[in-house]
């Protein structure tokens, strides 16, 4: 077993498998579990991986739960900080809504969003793969502060690019190996895209992510039985 960082340094055929269960750790939890929690720490490190490809989430200090009876949210009493790196636009400019869940179910998704880039980033198409990176290595430091990581997200309002091939129609006509990991990188980049959007309530919700990828790995399915 290894941490999702240690897993991504290495390359490797696309497995939407990965992602599935990548969801159903980090982003169900949110949806299906109760009382219902969010991670408010998201990141490649905090994810492990096991020897079957399947995920558990680690480190659990700075996440919130979700109190139905009362509506509340059960906010944990620590001097922490959730990594900078992955924070999304509203808690970097301090504008997001504490009292309500969903605020920090939508900061989730944001990291989840990045979290696909750095998978996608690895994934060994036709025998192509990119280097392993965080996501914003070419615009921050190695530790980046919060006001460096507020300038880029939320007044620049960057985010991390898309390699060119991920969307690659050209790929698609003329490649028979590695079709179905192009549509899948396509379709991936769709989604954290949408997991992106500085507007928080603009990002895909956690069971729209969920139908986008278990459809995904039923098309995979398909090609396998085809």
């Amino acid at each position: 077993m290894g941490d999702l960082e240690l897993h991504e340094n290495s390359e490797y055929d696309l497995d939407t498998n990965l992602i599935i269960t990548l969801y159903r750790k980090v982003l169900n939890t949110s949806v299906k579990r109760k009382p219902a929690i969010a991670h408010r720490d998201l990141k490649s490190k905090n994810i492990l991986v096991k020897a079957n490809g399947t995920c558990a989430i680690g480190d659990l200090g700075l996440a919130v739960r979700h109190e139905v009876s009362t509506d509340t949210v059960d906010i944990p009493l620590n001097n922490r900080v959730g990594t900078k790196r992955y924070m999304a636009p509203e808690v970097l400019d301090e504008s997001m809504n504490m009292n309500h869940f969903d605020s920090f179910k939508r900061a989730d998704v944001y990291a989840f969003g990045l979290i696909m880039w750095e998978i996608g980033r690895r994934a060994n198409v036709g025998g192509i793969h990119d280097d392993y990176q965080l996501p914003f290595f070419d615009m921050v430091p190695s530790d980046p502060t919060i006001d460096e990581m507020r300038r880029v997200v939320c007044i620049d309002r960057k985010r991390p690019s898309v390699p060119n091939r991920w969307h690659s129609s050209h790929v698609i006509k003329t490649e028979s190996v590695g079709g179905f990991e192009i549509i899948a990188l396509q379709a991936m980049s769709r989604v954290m895209k949408e997991c992106w959007y500085h507007n928080a309530a603009a990002r895909l919700t956690a069971l729209r992510i969920k139908k986008t990828l278990a459809n995904l790995a039923a098309s995979e399915i398909l090609r396998t039985v085809a």
